[in-house]
C-alpha cells in the first residue's frame, strides 16, 4: 500500500513540475513563430533561428539568428542598370560645355568617348561576356544578423519587438518614439 502512495505522489509531483517548465518552451516557441511571420509579412527572405533564450518563467524571451537573403537575377540586373547610368551621368558632365581650354575640352571628349565605348563594348570582350553569362550562375546569398524580443503575462502575448537588423528594428523605434512625444 505504501508503495502505491509513493509511485502516485512522485507521478504528480513530475507531472506539476513539468507542466511549470513547459511554459518557458511555449513562450520560446511562440516568440520564435511570431519572429517568422512577422519577417514574412515583409519579405521572402530565410530565417535561420541560433539561439532562444527565456527568463524567469518565460516572461521575457530573446531569440536570435539570421537572416539569409538570395540575391536574384533582377536585383543584380538593377544593380548593373544603376552602375551604367552612373557611367552615363559621367560621360553626359564631361561632355557639358566647360570654360576651359581646347586642349581640356579635347581630353573630356576622348575620356567621354572611352567610357561609353567600354560600355558597348568591343566584339572580343563581347565573347567574353557571352561566356560568362552561358555559365549556371551560383546564387549569392547576404547573411544579417537578426534578433526579436518577446514580452509574456502568464502564456499571453505582451510586446513583439525587434533588436536586429536595424531596418526592422528602426520602425517600432520610431514609433516608440513618436509615442513618448
Amino acid at each position: 500500500m505504501k508503495i502505491r502512495i509513493l509511485s502516485i505522489a512522485c507521478v504528480t509531483t513530475a507531472a506539476a513540475l513539468l507542466a511549470a517548465c513547459t511554459a518557458v518552451y511555449k513562450n520560446s516557441d511562440a516568440c520564435e513563430q511570431l519572429m517568422r511571420n512577422k519577417l514574412a509579412e515583409t519579405s521572402s527572405d530565410t530565417l535561420k533561428i541560433a539561439h532562444t533564450g527565456a527568463g524567469i518563467d518565460g516572461s521575457r524571451v530573446v531569440v536570435e539568428g539570421a537572416i539569409e537573403h538570395v540575391i536574384t537575377a533582377s536585383e543584380v540586373a538593377a544593380a548593373s542598370a544603376a552602375s551604367a547610368a552612373t557611367a552615363a551621368s559621367a560621360a553626359r558632365v564631361a561632355n557639358a560645355p566647360h570654360a576651359a581650354s581646347g586642349a581640356r575640352a579635347a581630353s573630356a571628349v576622348s575620356s567621354a568617348s572611352g567610357a561609353s565605348a567600354s560600355l558597348v563594348g568591343s566584339p572580343a570582350s563581347a565573347s567574353g561576356a557571352e561566356a560568362v553569362s552561358l555559365k549556371p550562375a551560383k546564387p549569392k546569398k547576404t547573411i544579417k544578423a537578426a534578433a526579436a524580443e518577446c514580452t509574456f503575462q502568464g502564456s499571453a502575448l505582451n510586446v513583439f519587438s525587434w533588436l536586429a537588423p536595424e531596418s526592422l528594428a528602426a520602425p517600432a523605434n520610431g514609433a516608440a518614439s513618436e509615442a513618448a512625444e
